[in-house]
């Protein structure tokens, strides 16, 4: 049996590492543009929470503005609200592209 060089089995080990980096990096950018989206499609319902808040004398305007920008689209008995737009359904496909059915 032929053995490899150290020099080579560290460049191989430094190139799955880059890919593993590089992997994670478009795992946090796909994320990152799927929470943009999402945060577009909730800001109106945000304001909506906003005004309930104030309106119902729940708090004061900072209380309200702090209630209002935690709300991340909660259901009761259901999942979380805008995870099937496109820039979502990437993340999570790219996420789980290497997964075999049933894992």
């Amino acid at each position: 049996m032929r053995r490899l060089p150290a020099s080579l089995l560290i460049l191989l080990a430094a190139v799955a590492g880059a890919a593993d980096q590089s992997d994670a990096e478009r795992q946090a950018e796909l994320d990152q543009r799927c929470e943009a989206a999402r945060d577009e499609k909730l800001a109106p319902i945000r304001e909506e929470v906003y005004a309930e808040c104030l309106e119902g004398r729940k708090g004061d305007e900072a209380y309200c503005r702090r209630y209002a920008d935690g709300y991340n689209g909660e259901r009761i008995g259901g999942s979380p609200r805008f995870y099937e737009l496109p820039e979502c359904e990437a993340a999570f496909r790219f996420r789980n592209r290497n997964r075999k059915p049933g894992t």
